[in-house]
């Protein structure tokens, strides 16, 4: 009679063991703000992304680099597009909790208005990159439909993404002919990037 009752009671505590269990997991499924494990941030996956200044600034960076060389929705980087299409693109991408930072290029194609969503741009990568480092380069005047855009205008546009939690790196591309060549800012925004990655 002994041995049957402690194998009811050893059955019991079973049980319940495996109950509680069961209740934890569910509770972690269901959970639409779990702990993020900072192992799974690999360290070198900083990725540039945005317009065609990318290109230039990954070149310059010695931990920054594109998700591709190849420019499309897929690697999050365009020449001549604006936040917009930015925006879009970083919503069809896959959530990504293994990228350490996310560099910003945008803004430079669409005349830095300020009527850009960058709020909401800013939400959608937090989204996608739950453990990203948010970092923005402030972009390229001086030429082409930017040759009267000011340095308090582009200011004031990359005001809007560090109120919504996103680092400004503090040297601009500037004011330059052409922004596509590998001109020497390149190289002191990489520094500074680097820096930040450090």
């Amino acid at each position: 009679m002994k041995i049957k009752q402690e194998i009811k009671v050893i059955a019991v505590i079973v049980t319940i063991f495996i109950c509680f269990a069961f209740v934890i997991y569910k509770k972690k499924q269901n959970d639409p703000n779990p702990i993020e494990d900072n192992n799974i941030v690999d360290k070198t996956k900083n990725y540039v992304i945005g317009d065609s200044q990318c290109l230039n600034i990954a070149n310059n960076s010695k931990k920054a680099k594109l998700i591709n060389q190849s420019e499309g929705e897929n690697s999050l980087w365009k020449g001549g597009e604006k936040l917009k299409w930015l925006n879009n693109a970083v919503i069809k991408y896959p959530i990504s909790k293994d990228v350490n930072s996310i560099i910003i290029s945008i803004g430079t194609n669409g005349g830095f208005k300020k009527t850009d969503d960058i709020k909401n741009l800013v939400f959608n990568l937090k989204q996608k990159f739950p453990n990203a480092k948010l970092i923005a380069v402030k972009g390229s005047w001086g030429w082409g439909y930017n040759n009267k855009v000011t340095l308090d205008m582009v200011n004031s546009y990359y005001d809007i993404f560090k109120q919504n939690g996103v680092i400004l790196i503090s040297k601009p591309i500037g004011d330059v002919e052409n922004p596509h060549k590998n001109l020497p800012v390149y190289k002191e925004i990489g520094k500074l990037i680097d820096t930040e990655l450090s």
